[in-house]
């Protein structure tokens, strides 16, 4: 009996002593490239113990070496909420990675694959970066404030921008290179964005439409843009190696008398065809129908589609010779199905509207779908690109598909974290 007692006791210091490890699971028969990974600040302070203040948690694979990684902080309180890095996934595998702590001075220098860029300035006088900013209220995008009108985001695959005035919609960077390139574009000395470059090029045609992902209310058969609003800011979150995060805030949405407030969240991970879009409005009595938009004006042979990406959701999306350039473009938004409402077409506008004001113009030329929005409840979307300049595979309509179709399944099931 003695000796039992002292096995037992053995066992439950052994047990006691063993260091938490962490566990990464892909449970979809199928490769993986790039798989977002999020582990929150609590599962890292079981891994590591208590976090100074001095010090980050980093990543190291099974070899040893740095996996490019970041800590972002979410409510910007001032103490980081999530653990965040990419890895490649075989079919079901598991991996176990270690995390440590180290000095802010000891952090690599991580090849940077995402940009958030805000520039102020003026054209003849150079853009400097800011983190936050307030839209003057009527401004209309001239003269130019904002280094290429717009707050900019990119991967190394896709670069985004939104019109940072009362048009507030979105468009389409195709990119050639997989360095960040907003910082310089839109400048005195960087040429004309809208010329085939080395690093690409603006690709989309946008005009007085939604463009790539553009945002309206739909209320009794209209579209109420999201645009020419009493306050605009741009508050960035995050911008980091891997995923860069940022806020587009706008109150005094006028929809049919109601003034509503809004906050787009905007996410973009390294190595994705997408950003993600989580919208909250904040003034709503009942459900209502956010839009997302794409634009329409230049499809030739091939109308908008909708098909079934998945069990969870369903792709929205246009594929057509409608770049800039005169070749492919796909356009798509995954929403899920449990949440899609309806779609439909914006009407075209006459030339004198178009040519009129841009403050509250109407929404045309949009190929959009809504989905249910609550009261301060978020909505999510996500808007993809794909551009055949970058990858002639993308000259196929069924190649496009099958990318957001993967990407899909991916979403709904994320990497499965476990510290163990």
């Amino acid at each position: 009996m003695k000796r039992y007692f002292v096995v037992a006791a053995l066992a439950f210091v052994f047990q006691s002593c063993t260091t938490p490890s962490l566990e990464l699971k892909n449970e979809l028969l199928e490769n993986r490239t790039d798989a977002p990974v999020v582990i929150s600040r609590a599962d890292v302070k079981k891994l590591v113990g208590e976090i100074p203040a001095d010090k980050v948690p980093v990543v190291l694979g099974a070899d040893g070496k740095y996996i490019p990684s970041q800590v972002d902080d979410l409510d910007r309180d001032g103490n980081w909420d999530e653990l965040v890095f990419v890895s490649n996934f075989a079919s079901n595998e598991t991996k176990r990675p270690q995390v440590k702590l180290v000095s802010l001075n000891e952090v690599p220098q991580y090849t940077i694959r995402t940009n958030v860029r805000l520039g102020e300035g003026s054209i003849e006088e150079g853009f400097e970066g800011v983190d936050q900013a307030v839209s003057p209220k009527g401004y209309t995008g001239v003269p130019v404030k904002y280094q290429a009108e717009s707050v900019s985001w990119e991967n190394d695959i896709m670069g985004f921008r939104n019109y940072f005035d009362c048009r507030n919609a979105k468009d389409l960077f195709g990119k050639l290179s997989s360095e960040m390139v907003m910082n310089k574009i839109g400048t005195k000395t960087s040429g004309s964005y809208h010329k085939l470059s080395d690093w690409g090029m603006d690709v989309l045609h946008v005009g007085p439409s939604l463009g790539a992902g553009g945002l309206a209310m739909f209320h009794k058969d209209s579209l109420y843009r999201l645009g020419s609003v009493e306050c605009f800011e741009f508050q960035l979150v995050s911008r980091g190696p891997v995923r860069s995060i940022f806020d587009l805030k706008l109150s005094g949405w006028n929809v049919d008398g109601k003034m509503l407030s809004a906050t787009e969240r905007i996410s973009i991970w390294a190595g994705k065809y997408w950003f993600q879009s989580d919208v909250t409005v904040e003034g709503l009595k009942e459900e209502a129908e956010l839009a997302t938009g794409i634009v329409t004006s230049y499809l030739k042979e091939e109308k908008p589609f909708e098909f079934e990406a998945n069990k969870e959701f369903t792709g929205v999306a246009t594929h057509d010779k409608q770049s800039m350039n005169e070749d492919f473009l796909g356009l798509g938004i995954l929403v899920k199905s449990a949440e899609k409402v309806r779609t439909g077409d914006a009407p075209l506008l006459p030339k004198e509207v178009i040519k009129g004001s841009r403050w509250n113009q109407p929404v045309g030329e949009t190929h959009f779908v809504t989905q249910k929005i609550s009261n301060n409840k978020a909505a999510t979307h996500y808007f993809f690109a794909v551009w055949e300049k970058e990858n002639a595979n993308w000259a196929k309509k069924e190649s496009f598909k099958s990318l957001m179709a993967k990407q899909a399944e991916e979403l709904s099931s994320p990497i499965v974290v476990s510290v163990k």
